[in-house]
C-alpha cells in the first residue's frame, strides 16, 4: 500500500499553496487502519511526492485512526493540520519544514464525532473551522474561530441545529469572511457565505 501513495494530489480537502509556491495536499490511507500523510508538489500539480505516514500512537488514537487532513500555513514553512479521527478528539500535527516532515499526531481539545471537517486561514490570520463539534451524530454543523493558531476556539456559530445529518463541509476564505458548503441531510448541497462579524464573540 505505501508504494501506491505518491502521485495523486488532493483527496478530500483543498490544496494549499505555501509562501514559497509549494502545493500541499492532505491525504490518507483507509484500509483496516487509517493513517494520514501529505502530498507535495513543486511544479503546480504536475507531479507529487508523498511524505512519510504521520506517526500515530494507537493507544491515543484508538479505533481505526485518522483521515482527511485540513491544512494551513501560519508562517513561512510552518504548516499544520487538523484531522478527522475515531478517538473522540480532532487530531493535529505540525511541520517546520514546509510539509516535508511532521510531528507525531496528537489530540486537541476539540470534540470529534468521526466526521469530515475543513479549515481555512482567513485574510486577517484567523482560522475558521467547519465541523460537527459533538461526540455523536452530525448535528449541529458549526463554524469555530481561532485567533491563536488553533490553540483555542472560543467563537462559534451553528449553521444547522435541526435534527438530521449535516456533513462533509468545505470552506474557502473570502474578502470579508468565508464561503462554506456542506451536505444537507444527504439530500442536497447547502451553501453559506458570511463575514467574521456574524460569528458571536467569545462569552
Amino acid at each position: 500500500m505505501p508504494g501506491d501513495r505518491g502521485g495523486r494530489g488532493p483527496v478530500k480537502n483543498r490544496v494549499i499553496v505555501l509562501s514559497d509556491g509549494t502545493w500541499l495536499a492532505g491525504a490518507s490511507l483507509e484500509p483496516d487502519a487509517w493513517d494520514v500523510f501529505v502530498d507535495r508538489s513543486g511544479d503546480q500539480g504536475q507531479t507529487w511526492t508523498a511524505s512519510a505516514l504521520i506517526e500515530r500512537d494507537p493507544a491515543i488514537f484508538s479505533g481505526r485512526g485518522a483521515i482527511q487532513p485540513a491544512l494551513w500555513e501560519s508562517a513561512p514553512g510552518l504548516v499544520h493540520m487538523l484531522v478527522r479521527t475515531t478517538c473522540g478528539r480532532v487530531g493535529r500535527s505540525d511541520s517546520t519544514d514546509g510539509g516535508r516532515s511532521w510531528s507525531p499526531l496528537y489530540p486537541t481539545d476539540l470534540t470529534s464525532n468521526n466526521s469530515g471537517l475543513d479549515l481555512a486561514r482567513l485574510q486577517d490570520g484567523v482560522l475558521a473551522l467547519v465541523c460537527n463539534p459533538v461526540a455523536k451524530g452530525r448535528t449541529p454543523i458549526s463554524i469555530l474561530l481561532s485567533s491563536d493558531n488553533g490553540q483555542s476556539w472560543p467563537r462559534r456559530l451553528d449553521l444547522e441545529t435541526e435534527a438530521g445529518e449535516y456533513s462533509y463541509p468545505a470552506i474557502v476564505p473570502t474578502a470579508v469572511g468565508m464561503a462554506i458548503t456542506y451536505t444537507w441531510k444527504r439530500e442536497r448541497i447547502a451553501f453559506w457565505m458570511g463575514s467574521v462579524e456574524q460569528i458571536p464573540p467569545e462569552g
